[in-house]
């Protein structure tokens, strides 16, 4: 990393950032990190001051890299990328780990990510693109509800995604989406009806400097509310990582590196270079014979999966403070990373996520010392000497350990009565339910 790299500027506010502007923090050249507007958990650290700001205020946040002598910033959530900030810092000078903003249209539109893949010969469900509640009422008509899913063309914080029951819940979400009534009315201009495939989902990230590329060891998120994949949609309930070796074979494993590369080299082709970080959403779908298939593409790490990956990372003896800077720099170094240590993460939500969480409550525990985890802060405020509940999803439970069984096992025993709670907490007792033995499960 160039020596200048000493004040660092971190955008986001979620776990996240947090895990980001904590692999900053303990690195030694590290003079000084920023987080707009970062939470009640980066405020914790020595050399991390919170900024005010929001995070699309693009000319704010070019004023205050300059006012600051900020020499790089990384970009975490994918609002300001399509707010167009990781361009015009570019056009300032200043280095920037993050998607241009037509790069991130990946994440930003479920057609033009269809459209991308087809270009590229890079496998994805069968699709159609609607334009009118009419004409997404005609393509459904004779179909069997269970076979498709319904994506909102836009953001909707990840939780524009509907796997309808029956046909009139499907007729119902159309509406919503159609009229900008719902999903942060990401349908209002356009639906992606997706063939439903099913199999075990994979996340994958890729690291790219615009040319070059390294795939993370995969990770699996959990984004039903409840055990047992039931209840709403949400934007993670928790992840973990390494996967099983027999969730993902040499061959799949060997099809998602091709898949990863394909996809940085066609956004290169396509005049798009891909510098950053690119969530590649994947299902290893039974009707394709267990082939790797992708679903969807974000444009950023995953919340909560950079709770694990970075973590993981950095116990592998990887510098990754040093990786995203140099990622940043256009010098992405030649590595193969994979994990000594698994790590499981649990999210702790308000009462009323995801439809109305509620803000204000007390969170007691936070004090306590607990074994081999990490508290990552996200929709959490500070008052004074409280930290009280300020977001949907509040705080990530991170255990780590020689097996996945024994992450689980410090992430839960800091989460109850007697640890880490607030008024009507909501969490899953399984995540990582698919690499644990049963008697792990926590009840």
């Amino acid at each position: 990393m160039p020596v200048e790299d000493t004040v660092v500027l971190v955008v986001g506010s979620g776990g996240r950032e947090h895990e980001l502007v904590r692999q900053l923090a303990w690195t030694a050249d590290i003079q000084k990190v920023y987080a707009i507007p970062g939470n009640a958990g980066t405020a914790l650290l020595d050399i991390v001051e919170n900024v005010d700001l929001s995070v699309t205020d693009v000319p704010a946040i070019v004023a205050f890299v300059h006012e600051h002598a900020v020499t790089t910033v990384l970009i975490g959530p994918e609002a300001p990328l399509l707010a167009g900030l990781s361009d015009a810092l570019r056009a300032e000078g200043i280095v920037v780990f993050g998607a241009s903003k037509a790069a991130a249209m990946l994440e930003a539109s479920k057609a033009f990510a269809a459209g991308f893949m087809r270009r590229q010969g890079i496998p994805q469900p069968q699709y159609w693109t609607v334009h009118s509640l009419e004409e997404a009422l005609e393509v459904i008509k004779e179909r069997d509800p269970t076979t498709y899913v319904l994506k909102a063309d836009g953001l909707a914080a990840g939780k524009g995604v509907v796997l309808p029951q029956t046909t009139y819940e499907a007729e119902e979400a159309l509406q919503l989406m159609f009229s900008g009534e719902g999903f942060d009315a990401a349908g209002k201009d356009g639906v992606v009806i997706q063939e439903r495939l099913h199999g075990p989902e994979v996340s994958a990230f890729a690291i790219s400097d615009g040319t070059n590329v390294i795939l993370l060891p995969f990770a699996q998120d959990h984004k039903r509310l409840l055990d047992n994949n039931e209840g709403p949609n949400t934007g993670g309930m928790g992840a973990y990582t390494p996967l099983p070796s027999y969730i993902v074979s040499e061959d799949q494993t060997a099809r998602i590196h091709a898949i990863a590369a394909q996809s940085i080299t066609g956004m290169a082709n396509e005049g798009n270079p891909y510098q950053g970080v690119l969530y590649i959403g994947l299902i290893l779908a039974e009707e394709r014979g267990g082939a790797p298939v992708v679903i969807e593409y974000n444009a950023r790490f995953g919340d909560p999966e950079a709770e694990v990956l970075l973590p993981a990372l950095s116990e592998s003896d990887v510098d990754v403070a040093h990786l995203l800077i140099q990622t940043a720099h256009g010098t992405l170094p030649a590595i193969h990373p994979s994990f000594k240590t698994s790590v499981l993460t649990v999210c702790l939500a308000a009462s009323g996520y995801p439809q109305t969480p509620r803000k204000g409550d007390l969170i007691e525990g936070l004090e306590n010392t607990y074994e081999n985890v990490i508290i990552h802060h996200a929709g959490t405020k500070k008052v004074d000497d409280t930290t009280l509940t300020n977001g949907g999803r509040v705080l990530y439970v991170t255990g780590f350990g020689p097996t996945l069984d024994e992450a689980a096992a410090h992430a839960y025993a800091a989460i109850g009565e007697n640890a880490i709670h607030f008024e009507g907490m909501q969490y899953r007792t399984d995540i990582g339910y698919q690499g644990r033995t049963p008697n792990t499960t926590v009840v």
